[in-house]
């Protein structure tokens, strides 16, 4: 029986009130005192344990679209890309076939430099943002519960998060984690920045930071790897792990919390790879590098003035982060004693908690941007809205601008904190938020087929989605379907019968090559432009049973006219033929030829043959049939043959 989370929780509060003792005793750890006073906050506990957001359900699912990636060149054997979801027009998801990781793909998550798209030969630094113990499989706690992506929209860096690796200390296990096989280190720092140098415009210049788990590692990439890292940042994170009790809580926390078996991690403690993953024994390696450390006291200050907690703090959150402060003083005085200058922030109150990591992560920034040697119009938006742009967007709905208008193909282009908006001569000024905003930039905005936009998003008249209407085309969005676009004679098609109030309801992919035509699917059907560029709608049980046959790619081809509704069914005509349907018989096809001639003579569906029951085939004796409700007919060495029954 699957244990419940208050008994997990019981067991863990058991194991950690004992670790302060043990950890005093030992003296290997120096106890800080826990001062009154403000502090950057505490909440209700979601970090390195007894995190309510882990549960199953409880994470926000995304609804990201899709694509092939181009090949990214330059990579490492058996490293490739597969796809990229865009989740937003300026965060993107990469899905990486890893070479030690191959028995699923690499997710990382990026939130584009400010600059990405004004300026699309520039470079940009990076800012790697780790995880913490439970981190999830679909998103980045860090995009989960906290404001990073507005925070980082106008500061011309890219945000590296990478996504998954629960309980892994982001470190190569030696063993099984569970059913995974952990080779996280070997991932990030072998393989994935070729990915982003060669796919993502790198300038090899990277600043790492990481909350609770993820500061541990942050720390040990970085004297793992000095020469990849600029900066080093630890948000309440463990920075002392093999001091008498260390390797006890660490297995408390990896087994009690998520059933990992830490002897698999580095091996029985202690060991080598123990004191190779021991921040505090790797200061060495970062003599040179922007250490920067911080954790609060324990102490849940929610309520007090100028806390940014939002709710009381569990105790799993007090004790958590009482152990964080007491592994982190021992780093910064061992880093004392080893002449490395470090950035610490001690707060007299605080709990191991995410409003916590949200402020850390601000009060880092001028540290992470002096050792990227960004420059000062590249550390903030120093921008004005002007123009046709500036009269569409000064109601501030959309958020500040980040940068000044750019040059697009044909006309301007300004990015807002919200949206993207643009302006041409012909079309005037429009903004696009979103995931249609994101499909739009993923096709390549301006310089796609659609054009520019002659509408802002709208809402449909069933309330349901959204859409845009282009120059060429339009997007439209339901949380079911996803953005899709649409040409413009297809949208045109669509609307003849009712647009998404109609049977084919909305698009739910985009528009593909079928033998030299054009299908795009429905939910209800397809949309269909035929060689001589007219499109029609095909749908319902017509649509059914076209789309069984393969659409233009079977015997009948593109359609050459819409549906067609006549007494006791319908009927639409394509390039080698016409499908029939009625309720009675359902829906089949007959070929253009002598077949259908004679069957026309004897009245068609109203005559003494009725309706087809079957498609037309061919026969093996040579020849091809077709069944009627009452009868057969027959081509058979260039003769008709009539059966009637």
């Amino acid at each position: 029986m699957r244990e419940t989370r208050s008994a997990r929780r019981r067991s863990l509060f058991k194991a950690l009130a004992a670790v302060p003792v043990a950890l005093a005793l030992a003296g290997g750890l120096a106890t800080p005192a826990l001062s009154q006073g403000l502090s950057s906050g505490s909440s209700n506990s979601s970090g390195l344990l007894g995190a309510d957001y882990l549960d199953p359900g409880e994470v926000p699912q995304r609804t990201p679209i899709k694509t092939d990636y181009p090949k990214i060149e330059g990579l490492p054997a058996g490293v490739s890309v597969d796809r990229v979801e865009w989740i937003t027009d300026r965060r993107v998801a990469v899905f990486i076939k890893s070479a030690v990781m191959p028995e699923q793909l690499m997710q990382v998550q990026i939130l584009l430099a400010r600059d990405w798209h004004s300026s699309p030969d520039k470079k940009f630094p990076e800012v790697w943002a780790l995880d913490g113990l439970r981190a999830v499989d679909t998103e980045s706690g860090w995009t989960i519960h906290t404001n990073i992506e507005q925070f980082y929209a106008d500061k011309n860096v890219n945000v590296i998060m990478p996504i998954g690796g629960e309980a892994s200390f982001y470190t190569d296990w030696q063993g099984p984690a569970k059913d995974k096989n952990y080779k996280w280190e070997s991932f990030l720092l072998n393989e994935l920045p070729a990915v982003l140098k060669n796919g993502y415009r790198s300038n090899e210049q990277r600043a790492i930071v990481g909350l609770s788990m993820g500061g541990t590692a942050a720390i040990n990439l970085a004297t793992h790897r000095p020469d990849m890292f600029n900066f080093a940042g630890s948000f309440s994170g463990y920075l002392d792990t093999t001091s008498n009790g260390m390797p006890e809580m660490l297995r408390g926390a990896l087994v009690e919390g998520g059933g990992y078996n830490i002897d698999n991690m580095w091996g029985k403690p202690v060991n080598q790879r123990w004191i190779d993953n021991d921040p505090k024994l790797g200061l060495e390696a970062l003599k040179g590098k922007t250490v920067y450390v911080s954790a609060g006291s324990g102490r849940d200050d929610f309520g007090e003035p100028g806390s940014v907690a939002t709710g009381p703090s569990n105790e799993a959150g007090k004790g958590l982060e009482v152990v964080s402060r007491m592994t982190t003083q021992t780093f910064v005085d061992r880093a004392k004693q080893a002449n490395l200058p470090v950035i610490s922030q001690f707060r007299p109150s605080g709990v191991h908690n995410w409003p916590y990591w949200q402020f850390e992560m601000s009060q880092a920034w001028p540290y992470i941007a002096d050792s990227l040697a960004l420059k000062p119009e590249d550390r903030g938006a120093d921008c004005t809205a002007t123009g046709a742009i500036g009269e569409l967007t000064k109601g501030g709905q959309w958020g500040s601008c980040l940068n000044n208008e750019y040059d697009v193909k044909s006309g301007r282009a300004q990015d807002f904190r919200a949206g993207r908006a643009y302006w041409s001569a012909e079309t005037g000024a429009h903004i696009l938020v979103g995931r249609i905003g994101a499909r739009y930039t993923e096709m390549g905005a301006t310089d796609s087929w659609l054009g520019f936009p002659i509408t802002n998003e709208e809402k449909t008249p069933d309330g349901i989605g959204r859409y845009v209407h282009f120059q060429h085309g339009s997007i439209y969005w339901t949380p079911e379907t996803n953005a899709v676009e649409v040409p413009k004679d297809m949208v045109e098609a669509w609307g003849r019968q009712g647009y998404e109030a109609g049977v084919l309801g909305y698009p739910v992919d985009v528009p593909k090559q079928v033998n030299g035509n054009l299908v795009q699917q429905f939910q209800g059907g397809y949309v269909v432009r035929n060689s001589k560029n007219e499109a029609f709608y095909v749908r319902g049980k017509i649509a059914q049973h076209y789309g069984e046959l393969k659409t233009a790619s079977s015997k009948l081809g593109a359609p050459t006219s819409d549906e067609f509704t006549i007494p006791g069914g319908a009927l639409q005509n394509f390039e080698h033929g016409t499908m029939y349907w009625s309720a009675e018989t359902g829906a089949h096809f007959i070929l253009n030829g002598d077949i259908r001639d004679a069957w026309g003579k004897s009245g068609w569906e109203n005559g003494p043959f009725g309706w087809p029951v079957e498609d037309q085939k061919a026969i093996p004796a040579g020849g091809e049939q077709i069944k009627f409700q009452h009868g057969i007919i027959k081509q058979v060495n260039g003769r008709i043959v009539e059966e009637r029954f």
